[in-house]
Protein backbone atom coordinates (compact mmCIF):
# COMPACT_ATOMS: atom_id res chain seq x y z
CA UNK A 1 0.00 0.00 0.00
CA UNK A 2 1.58 3.20 -1.08
CA UNK A 3 1.81 5.93 1.58
CA UNK A 4 -0.61 8.46 0.69
CA UNK A 5 -3.17 5.36 1.02
CA UNK A 6 -2.04 4.11 3.94
CA UNK A 7 -2.71 7.32 5.54
CA UNK A 8 -5.88 7.81 3.66
CA UNK A 9 -7.18 4.30 5.63
CA UNK A 10 -5.67 5.54 9.05
CA UNK A 11 -7.80 8.69 9.15
CA UNK A 12 -10.86 7.02 10.66
CA UNK A 13 -13.78 9.97 11.95
CA UNK A 14 -15.25 6.80 14.21
CA UNK A 15 -16.79 8.80 17.67
CA UNK A 16 -17.58 6.48 20.57
CA UNK A 17 -21.12 7.06 21.49
CA UNK A 18 -22.56 6.85 25.22
CA UNK A 19 -22.64 4.98 27.81
CA UNK A 20 -19.42 2.54 28.16
CA UNK A 21 -18.21 3.37 24.99
CA UNK A 22 -18.19 7.21 25.50
CA UNK A 23 -15.38 9.53 25.84
CA UNK A 24 -14.83 12.66 27.43
CA UNK A 25 -11.77 14.51 26.67
CA UNK A 26 -10.71 17.31 29.22
CA UNK A 27 -8.32 20.03 28.37
CA UNK A 28 -6.48 22.20 31.42
CA UNK A 29 -3.32 23.41 32.25
CA UNK A 30 -2.77 20.80 35.03
CA UNK A 31 0.66 19.43 36.56
CA UNK A 32 2.35 22.54 36.55
CA UNK A 33 1.57 22.42 39.97
CA UNK A 34 -0.59 25.42 40.83
CA UNK A 35 -3.06 25.56 43.12
CA UNK A 36 -5.92 26.63 41.43
CA UNK A 37 -5.81 24.84 38.02
CA UNK A 38 -5.54 21.64 40.06
CA UNK A 39 -8.11 22.04 42.06
CA UNK A 40 -10.55 23.21 38.94
CA UNK A 41 -9.29 19.76 37.48
CA UNK A 42 -10.47 18.01 40.30
CA UNK A 43 -13.63 19.68 40.82
CA UNK A 44 -14.58 18.34 37.66
CA UNK A 45 -12.98 14.34 37.63
CA UNK A 46 -15.27 14.34 40.57
CA UNK A 47 -18.24 15.46 38.85
CA UNK A 48 -17.50 12.70 36.68
CA UNK A 49 -17.15 10.40 38.61
CA UNK A 50 -20.50 11.09 40.19
CA UNK A 51 -22.48 11.26 37.34
CA UNK A 52 -20.29 9.75 34.39
CA UNK A 53 -18.43 6.78 36.12
CA UNK A 54 -18.12 4.40 33.25
CA UNK A 55 -17.23 6.77 31.07
CA UNK A 56 -13.39 6.83 29.60
CA UNK A 57 -12.31 10.26 30.84
CA UNK A 58 -8.96 11.61 29.14
CA UNK A 59 -7.38 14.87 30.58
CA UNK A 60 -4.70 16.12 28.51
CA UNK A 61 -2.49 18.77 30.00
CA UNK A 62 0.76 19.94 29.07
CA UNK A 63 2.72 18.38 32.15
CA UNK A 64 0.64 15.30 32.33
CA UNK A 65 3.10 13.06 34.62
CA UNK A 66 2.62 15.55 37.21
CA UNK A 67 -0.94 15.83 36.86
CA UNK A 68 -1.36 12.44 36.96
CA UNK A 69 0.05 11.83 40.02
CA UNK A 70 -1.90 15.11 41.59
CA UNK A 71 -5.17 13.78 40.10
CA UNK A 72 -4.82 10.40 40.39
CA UNK A 73 -7.68 8.10 41.24
CA UNK A 74 -10.35 10.52 41.43
CA UNK A 75 -12.13 8.70 38.29
CA UNK A 76 -11.86 5.30 37.66
CA UNK A 77 -11.30 5.72 34.29
CA UNK A 78 -9.18 8.69 33.74
CA UNK A 79 -5.57 9.08 30.99
CA UNK A 80 -3.39 11.51 31.61
CA UNK A 81 -1.94 12.52 27.85
CA UNK A 82 -0.46 15.89 26.81
CA UNK A 83 -1.23 15.97 22.99
CA UNK A 84 -2.61 18.61 22.18
CA UNK A 85 -0.66 21.14 24.55
CA UNK A 86 2.44 19.34 22.41
CA UNK A 87 1.23 20.21 19.34
CA UNK A 88 0.80 23.91 20.60
CA UNK A 89 3.71 24.41 21.98
CA UNK A 90 5.55 23.43 18.37
CA UNK A 91 3.82 25.29 16.04
CA UNK A 92 4.10 28.44 18.30
CA UNK A 93 7.62 27.92 18.58
CA UNK A 94 9.49 31.09 16.74
CA UNK A 95 13.01 29.65 17.01
CA UNK A 96 11.59 26.66 13.95
CA UNK A 97 12.79 27.47 10.46
CA UNK A 98 10.18 25.14 8.73
CA UNK A 99 6.76 23.67 9.97
CA UNK A 100 3.85 25.63 10.66
CA UNK A 101 4.19 29.07 10.88
CA UNK A 102 4.27 30.78 14.56
CA UNK A 103 2.36 33.80 13.93
CA UNK A 104 -0.78 31.35 12.89
CA UNK A 105 -0.31 28.15 14.66
CA UNK A 106 -4.09 27.22 15.38
CA UNK A 107 -4.68 26.24 11.19
CA UNK A 108 -1.75 23.78 12.10
CA UNK A 109 -2.97 22.47 15.04
CA UNK A 110 -6.31 22.08 14.55
CA UNK A 111 -5.39 20.13 11.27
CA UNK A 112 -2.98 17.52 13.23
CA UNK A 113 -4.99 17.13 16.22
CA UNK A 114 -7.80 15.74 13.66
CA UNK A 115 -5.97 14.07 11.06
CA UNK A 116 -3.60 11.06 11.38
CA UNK A 117 -0.30 11.27 9.63
CA UNK A 118 0.94 15.29 10.55
CA UNK A 119 2.33 14.50 13.94
CA UNK A 120 3.18 10.93 13.60
CA UNK A 121 4.77 10.34 17.12
CA UNK A 122 1.94 11.44 18.76
CA UNK A 123 -0.56 9.14 16.47
CA UNK A 124 -2.25 7.30 19.77
CA UNK A 125 -2.92 10.59 21.29
CA UNK A 126 -4.43 12.26 18.05
CA UNK A 127 -6.25 9.18 17.68
CA UNK A 128 -8.00 9.00 21.23
CA UNK A 129 -8.56 12.93 20.43
CA UNK A 130 -10.42 12.38 17.49
CA UNK A 131 -12.79 9.44 19.14
CA UNK A 132 -13.95 11.40 21.67
CA UNK A 133 -17.56 12.04 22.18
CA UNK A 134 -17.16 15.31 23.44
CA UNK A 135 -14.43 17.86 24.20
CA UNK A 136 -14.27 20.28 27.55
CA UNK A 137 -11.80 23.20 27.84
CA UNK A 138 -12.05 23.02 32.00
CA UNK A 139 -11.79 26.89 33.22
CA UNK A 140 -8.70 28.94 34.41
CA UNK A 141 -6.85 31.86 32.75
CA UNK A 142 -5.00 30.61 30.33
CA UNK A 143 -6.62 31.50 26.57
CA UNK A 144 -5.78 35.68 26.43
CA UNK A 145 -2.87 37.64 25.48
CA UNK A 146 -0.74 36.48 28.61
CA UNK A 147 -0.43 33.15 26.63
CA UNK A 148 -2.12 33.91 23.23
CA UNK A 149 -0.55 30.75 21.74
CA UNK A 150 -3.23 28.59 23.88
CA UNK A 151 -5.88 30.21 21.27
CA UNK A 152 -4.73 26.92 19.22
CA UNK A 153 -6.56 24.81 22.17
CA UNK A 154 -10.23 26.51 21.45
CA UNK A 155 -9.84 26.05 17.62
CA UNK A 156 -8.79 22.18 17.45
CA UNK A 157 -12.00 21.84 19.73
CA UNK A 158 -13.96 23.55 17.20
CA UNK A 159 -11.72 21.64 14.37
CA UNK A 160 -13.13 17.94 16.07
CA UNK A 161 -16.73 19.69 16.09
CA UNK A 162 -16.75 20.01 12.54
CA UNK A 163 -15.21 16.83 11.54
CA UNK A 164 -16.68 14.50 14.02
CA UNK A 165 -19.48 15.63 15.29
CA UNK A 166 -18.16 15.45 19.14
CA UNK A 167 -19.95 18.03 21.36
CA UNK A 168 -17.55 20.89 22.27
CA UNK A 169 -17.58 22.95 25.80
CA UNK A 170 -15.28 25.35 27.84
CA UNK A 171 -16.36 26.87 31.65
CA UNK A 172 -15.12 29.33 33.93
CA UNK A 173 -12.99 30.96 31.16
CA UNK A 174 -10.81 34.18 31.67
CA UNK A 175 -10.03 35.85 28.57
CA UNK A 176 -8.64 39.26 29.80
CA UNK A 177 -6.38 40.83 28.18
CA UNK A 178 -8.11 39.53 25.29
CA UNK A 179 -5.61 38.01 21.95
CA UNK A 180 -5.37 40.37 19.67
CA UNK A 181 -5.70 40.94 15.44
CA UNK A 182 -6.44 37.37 13.49
CA UNK A 183 -6.32 35.50 16.87
CA UNK A 184 -9.17 37.08 18.33
CA UNK A 185 -11.26 36.51 15.52
CA UNK A 186 -10.17 32.80 15.18
CA UNK A 187 -11.29 32.53 19.29
CA UNK A 188 -14.83 34.14 18.31
CA UNK A 189 -15.15 31.68 15.13
CA UNK A 190 -14.18 28.60 17.21
CA UNK A 191 -15.62 29.74 20.58
CA UNK A 192 -19.61 29.68 17.96
CA UNK A 193 -18.80 25.71 17.06
CA UNK A 194 -19.27 25.20 21.07
CA UNK A 195 -22.59 24.26 22.63
CA UNK A 196 -21.23 26.09 25.67
CA UNK A 197 -18.46 28.89 26.22
CA UNK A 198 -18.92 29.85 30.05
CA UNK A 199 -16.49 32.64 31.08
CA UNK A 200 -15.83 33.65 34.80
CA UNK A 201 -16.13 37.20 34.13
CA UNK A 202 -18.02 40.07 32.70
CA UNK A 203 -15.04 41.71 30.56
CA UNK A 204 -14.92 37.91 28.96
CA UNK A 205 -18.82 37.66 28.33
CA UNK A 206 -18.95 41.54 26.97
CA UNK A 207 -16.09 40.15 24.50
CA UNK A 208 -17.71 37.52 23.21
CA UNK A 209 -20.85 39.39 22.86
CA UNK A 210 -22.81 38.10 20.07
CA UNK A 211 -21.33 34.51 20.42
CA UNK A 212 -24.37 32.38 20.44
CA UNK A 213 -22.53 29.88 23.07
CA UNK A 214 -21.84 32.38 25.58
CA UNK A 215 -22.52 31.90 29.28
CA UNK A 216 -21.11 33.62 32.35
CA UNK A 217 -21.25 31.07 35.52
CA UNK A 218 -18.06 32.35 36.93
CA UNK A 219 -14.93 30.60 37.86
CA UNK A 220 -14.86 26.82 37.68
CA UNK A 221 -13.19 26.69 41.30
CA UNK A 222 -16.63 27.36 42.66
CA UNK A 223 -17.43 23.42 41.77
CA UNK A 224 -14.96 22.00 44.02
CA UNK A 225 -16.83 24.08 46.78
CA UNK A 226 -19.99 22.18 45.64
CA UNK A 227 -20.70 20.50 49.10
CA UNK A 228 -23.11 20.55 52.28
CA UNK A 229 -20.46 22.55 54.00
CA UNK A 230 -19.74 24.73 51.31
CA UNK A 231 -15.73 23.32 52.10
CA UNK A 232 -15.17 21.70 49.35
CA UNK A 233 -13.20 18.41 51.30
CA UNK A 234 -10.68 21.83 52.38
CA UNK A 235 -9.01 21.71 55.64
CA UNK A 236 -11.16 21.68 58.19
CA UNK A 237 -11.07 25.20 60.03
CA UNK A 238 -8.98 25.33 63.35
CA UNK A 239 -9.43 26.87 66.55
CA UNK A 240 -9.84 30.92 66.11
CA UNK A 241 -6.62 32.36 65.21
CA UNK A 242 -6.05 35.65 67.18
CA UNK A 243 -4.65 38.32 64.75
CA UNK A 244 -2.93 35.81 62.79
CA UNK A 245 -2.38 37.17 59.35
CA UNK A 246 -1.99 34.10 55.65
CA UNK A 247 -0.06 35.10 53.17
CA UNK A 248 0.02 33.70 49.12
CA UNK A 249 2.78 35.74 47.50
CA UNK A 250 3.75 34.86 43.66
CA UNK A 251 6.99 35.97 42.00
CA UNK A 252 5.84 35.05 38.46
CA UNK A 253 3.75 37.36 36.92
CA UNK A 254 5.14 40.59 38.49
CA UNK A 255 7.28 42.09 36.56
CA UNK A 256 4.65 44.80 35.53
CA UNK A 257 4.30 45.84 39.57
CA UNK A 258 5.87 48.87 40.68
CA UNK A 259 5.85 50.80 44.31
CA UNK A 260 8.02 52.39 46.29
CA UNK A 261 10.52 53.43 43.00
CA UNK A 262 10.88 49.55 42.90
CA UNK A 263 9.87 46.87 40.16
CA UNK A 264 8.75 42.55 40.49
CA UNK A 265 9.28 40.64 43.72
CA UNK A 266 11.49 43.16 45.45
CA UNK A 267 8.63 45.68 45.54
CA UNK A 268 6.05 42.85 46.30
CA UNK A 269 7.95 42.16 49.44
CA UNK A 270 8.29 46.01 49.72
CA UNK A 271 4.27 46.39 50.01
CA UNK A 272 3.91 43.37 52.21
CA UNK A 273 6.24 44.02 54.31
CA UNK A 274 4.89 47.64 55.26
CA UNK A 275 1.30 46.16 55.34
CA UNK A 276 2.40 43.58 58.14
CA UNK A 277 4.21 47.11 59.99
CA UNK A 278 1.07 48.79 59.61
CA UNK A 279 -0.90 46.11 60.77
CA UNK A 280 1.81 45.63 64.05
CA UNK A 281 1.57 42.00 62.90
CA UNK A 282 4.70 39.73 64.08
CA UNK A 283 6.70 36.99 62.03
CA UNK A 284 5.23 34.55 64.44
CA UNK A 285 1.63 35.21 63.77
CA UNK A 286 1.69 34.71 60.28
CA UNK A 287 1.25 31.91 57.96
CA UNK A 288 3.22 31.05 54.36
CA UNK A 289 1.61 29.43 52.25
CA UNK A 290 2.44 28.20 48.68
CA UNK A 291 0.25 28.26 45.80
CA UNK A 292 2.99 27.00 43.23
CA UNK A 293 5.87 25.22 45.16
CA UNK A 294 8.87 26.70 45.15
CA UNK A 295 8.12 30.13 43.03
CA UNK A 296 5.60 31.25 46.35
CA UNK A 297 8.68 31.20 48.70
CA UNK A 298 9.94 33.91 46.85
CA UNK A 299 8.59 36.81 48.04
CA UNK A 300 8.43 35.79 51.50
CA UNK A 301 12.64 34.88 51.88
CA UNK A 302 12.46 38.60 50.84
CA UNK A 303 11.56 39.73 53.86
CA UNK A 304 13.81 38.05 55.98
CA UNK A 305 13.91 38.35 59.35
CA UNK A 306 10.42 39.94 58.96
CA UNK A 307 8.70 36.47 58.84
CA UNK A 308 10.73 35.01 61.94
CA UNK A 309 9.30 32.39 63.70
CA UNK A 310 5.95 32.47 60.58
CA UNK A 311 4.83 28.55 59.96
CA UNK A 312 5.11 27.69 55.98
CA UNK A 313 3.02 25.09 54.88
CA UNK A 314 4.20 23.92 51.47
CA UNK A 315 2.01 23.04 48.43
CA UNK A 316 1.86 19.26 49.23
CA UNK A 317 0.65 19.68 52.38
CA UNK A 318 -2.13 22.42 50.72
CA UNK A 319 -2.71 20.13 48.36
CA UNK A 320 -3.37 16.90 50.43
CA UNK A 321 -5.05 18.72 53.25
CA UNK A 322 -7.14 22.01 51.82
CA UNK A 323 -6.40 25.74 52.40
CA UNK A 324 -6.35 26.65 56.42
CA UNK A 325 -9.20 28.21 55.84
CA UNK A 326 -11.64 29.66 58.59
CA UNK A 327 -9.34 30.26 61.02
CA UNK A 328 -10.00 33.86 62.02
CA UNK A 329 -6.96 35.15 60.30
CA UNK A 330 -6.74 38.05 57.90
CA UNK A 331 -5.28 37.21 54.05
CA UNK A 332 -2.95 39.16 52.23
CA UNK A 333 -2.85 37.53 48.86
CA UNK A 334 -1.78 38.22 44.96
CA UNK A 335 -3.23 34.64 43.94
CA UNK A 336 -6.68 34.70 42.74
CA UNK A 337 -8.18 31.04 43.42
CA UNK A 338 -7.08 31.20 47.42
CA UNK A 339 -8.68 34.53 47.43
CA UNK A 340 -11.99 32.90 46.12
CA UNK A 341 -11.76 29.99 48.69
CA UNK A 342 -10.62 32.31 51.69
CA UNK A 343 -13.47 34.30 50.88
CA UNK A 344 -16.01 31.40 50.64
CA UNK A 345 -15.23 30.13 54.20
CA UNK A 346 -15.77 33.99 55.43
CA UNK A 347 -11.79 35.08 55.75
CA UNK A 348 -11.33 38.45 55.09
CA UNK A 349 -8.49 39.82 52.96
CA UNK A 350 -7.02 41.65 50.75
CA UNK A 351 -5.93 41.23 47.33
CA UNK A 352 -3.12 42.95 45.53
CA UNK A 353 -2.88 43.23 41.49
CA UNK A 354 0.68 41.90 40.52
CA UNK A 355 -0.04 42.56 36.83
CA UNK A 356 -2.98 44.63 36.29
CA UNK A 357 -4.21 43.70 32.79
CA UNK A 358 -4.27 40.18 33.99
CA UNK A 359 -4.83 40.04 37.42
CA UNK A 360 -7.32 43.52 38.51
CA UNK A 361 -10.18 41.69 36.01
CA UNK A 362 -9.69 38.54 38.13
CA UNK A 363 -10.10 39.64 41.37
CA UNK A 364 -12.56 42.15 40.88
CA UNK A 365 -14.67 39.15 39.23
CA UNK A 366 -15.01 37.65 43.15
CA UNK A 367 -15.80 41.25 43.96
CA UNK A 368 -18.84 41.72 42.07
CA UNK A 369 -19.88 38.24 43.13
CA UNK A 370 -19.56 39.23 46.45
CA UNK A 371 -16.52 39.30 48.16
CA UNK A 372 -15.92 41.84 50.49
CA UNK A 373 -11.85 41.61 50.44
CA UNK A 374 -10.24 44.88 50.11
CA UNK A 375 -8.41 45.25 46.30
CA UNK A 376 -5.35 47.35 46.54
CA UNK A 377 -5.47 49.85 43.64
CA UNK A 378 -2.39 52.10 44.74
CA UNK A 379 0.78 49.42 46.13
CA UNK A 380 2.07 52.82 47.86
CA UNK A 381 -1.52 53.43 50.16
CA UNK A 382 -1.11 50.96 53.13
CA UNK A 383 -5.00 48.99 53.35
CA UNK A 384 -6.70 49.47 57.06
CA UNK A 385 -6.95 46.00 58.24
CA UNK A 386 -10.21 44.66 57.00
CA UNK A 387 -12.95 42.90 59.17
CA UNK A 388 -15.56 42.76 56.63
CA UNK A 389 -15.17 38.92 56.04
CA UNK A 390 -15.45 37.27 52.81
CA UNK A 391 -18.72 36.05 50.88
CA UNK A 392 -21.91 35.89 52.85
CA UNK A 393 -23.33 32.74 52.76
CA UNK A 394 -25.96 33.25 50.40
CA UNK A 395 -23.48 35.15 47.94
CA UNK A 396 -21.20 31.71 48.20
CA UNK A 397 -24.14 29.67 47.85
CA UNK A 398 -25.43 31.68 44.80
CA UNK A 399 -22.05 31.11 43.04
CA UNK A 400 -21.74 27.74 44.10
CA UNK A 401 -25.21 27.12 42.96
CA UNK A 402 -24.64 28.39 39.13
CA UNK A 403 -21.47 26.69 38.84
CA UNK A 404 -23.27 23.54 39.75
CA UNK A 405 -26.38 24.30 37.39
CA UNK A 406 -23.88 24.16 34.53
CA UNK A 407 -22.37 20.48 35.43
CA UNK A 408 -25.52 19.69 35.36
CA UNK A 409 -26.64 20.89 31.88
CA UNK A 410 -23.07 19.51 30.47
CA UNK A 411 -22.87 16.32 32.13
CA UNK A 412 -26.43 15.59 33.39
CA UNK A 413 -26.72 12.02 35.54
CA UNK A 414 -27.48 8.68 33.33
CA UNK A 415 -29.43 5.97 35.02
CA UNK A 416 -27.41 3.05 34.80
Amino acid sequence: MKLPDRLASLRRTRRRGDGDDEVIYLIAPSGHPNYGDELIARAWLQHLARVRPDATVILDSHTAGQAGLLLHGIHPNVVFVDTLWQLTHYAADTTRTDGPDPTQPWTWVAQAATELGLAPRLAEGVDAFRNASSVHLLGGGYINQVWPHHVSLVVAAAELVRTTGATAFASGQGLIPRVEGPAWSVLRDAAAQFTVFDVRDEASSVALSGVGSRRHTGDDAWLALDRPSGTGGLREPAPMATGGVTLCLQSDLTDDFTAHGMTGPDALARVVGSVLDAWRVPGSAVTVIEGIPGGDLDIPSRLGDRLEGATIIPFIDIWRSGLPVGRGDTWISTRFHPHLVAAAAGDSGVAIIPRPDYYATKHRSLAAAGSRWTIVDDPEVIPTRPTAGGFSTDDRDRAVAAKRALAHRLYPRRRR
